[in-house]
């Protein structure tokens, strides 16, 4: 595999991770910032489950020629409570469209003033453009604008805690006196949100991580988890380091819907402009294979016109929802609980994936299908 291939895919990775939480801010600010000095908690557990998580779904596609996320988890946890886990992703990636749209809404109206209403349906209508490329068109198109949004975000975050660093400690004081209070998401302690924000992690690209493992068989191995291990760091070390630049400026991140658009704006207002147009891709590059992931599960048949009504018709359903329910609580709500149930799924596959490696090694069974996959 080329490093323009490893670039794009990791690229492709982190377009699906970052999301309107992680470009925003909100998420940030409820997972990390709220954990006070001890931000770096959550996003270290997040590394950790994500690496070994999509390593374990790499291990299933690669070894048993699995393609779908519903027999990785019935090859480890079998098929009852396989199907249980199948609809705690199910259920999250739909929950995380629902609070991406209405992320997207609220970007245009923080920034330009837009009504949230009209934001929401223009980007309603992106995701189903798009989501009727298919899962091909779709990585195609997120695994380039992956790298500059992170590029831009984490540029953002070099300079903000620069600028807020002397402010950190003062923050955590008025954190702790609850002198200013933010919105708390995994339960306020920081290893809940870690496990609740990586179990959110974990869930999010399950499905598109269980495809592509299969799809990149012909590939080293090492390239897959290069790709994995790219995506848990960086999508772990760049919120650390805006947790901290919004704990050194907490009492004007704390309640803004769009806290990134907040430093963006310290550093020179122009950049705020160009940043709410890096949460818009960011946004986009997340909600079209959210849609996919969810109008897939029934609809297996990309080109066919029920896959492309269910598009549609999900669509209009979620635009209703989110003309009613702010952007920073649908996050809250449903990025904690939505956690805990990744955290149960992460926990199971791992724990199986090991017992069955060292089983797959004592057999030679793993070396055979490795060599074989790698040679074809």
């Amino acid at each position: 595999m080329s490093v323009g291939q490893v670039i794009l895919l990791s690229g492709a990775l982190l377009a699906y991770l970052v999301g309107s939480g992680w470009a925003s801010g909100q998420e940030t600010v409820q997972y990390f910032t709220s954990s006070g000095l001890w931000c770096f908690v959550p996003g270290v557990l997040n590394i950790i489950m994500l690496y070994f998580g999509y390593t374990a779904y790499g291990y299933a596609g690669r070894t048993r020629g699995i393609d779908s996320l519903s027999g990785v988890f019935e090859f480890y946890v079998g098929k009852y409570i396989g199907k249980l886990f199948v609809i705690f992703a199910w259920l999250f990636t739909f929950c995380a469209y629902v609070f991406m749209i209405a992320g997207f809404g609220a970007t245009l109206e923080q920034q330009i003033g837009l009504p949230t209403a009209v934001g929401s349906a223009l980007g309603s209508v992106l995701a189903i453009v798009t989501a009727l490329f298919g899962l091909n068109g779709i990585v195609n198109v997120i695994g380039k604008i992956g790298p500059v949004i992170v590029t831009i975000i984490t540029f953002i975050g070099v300079v903000s805690i620069f600028m807020f660093a002397p402010y950190i400690t003062q923050g955590a004081a008025l954190l702790a006196s609850g002198e200013v209070t933010v919105p708390v998401a995994g339960g306020g302690h920081p290893l809940t949100a870690g496990l609740s924000f990586g179990g959110c992690s974990l869930l999010l690209c399950s499905a598109y991580v269980a495809r592509q493992a299969h799809d990149l068989r012909g590939y080293k191995w090492s390239n897959f988890k290069l790709i994995v291990f790219i995506g848990a760091v960086v999508d772990s070390v760049v919120p650390i380091m805006i947790g901290y630049a919004h704990l050194g400026n907490i009492q004007e991140s704390g309640n803004a819907q769009i806290p990134n658009l907040i430093l963006a704006n310290h550093i020179f207002p122009g950049l705020g402009i160009i940043l709410s147009i890096v949460i818009l891709l960011a946004i986009y590059s997340t909600i079209c294979p959210l849609m996919w992931s969810t109008i897939s599960t029934f609809f297996k048949d990309e080109k066919s016109a029920k896959y492309k009504i269910a598009c549609c018709i999900f669509a209009v359903a979620v635009y209703i929802v989110t003309l009613f329910v702010p952007y920073s609580t649908l996050l809250n709500y449903i990025m904690t609980y939505c956690g805990y149930s990744g955290a149960i799924v992460f926990a199971a596959c791992v724990i199986r994936y090991f017992m069955i490696r060292s089983a797959d090694k004592k057999s030679g069974k793993v070396t055979e299908a490795v060599v074989a996959i790698e040679e074809s």
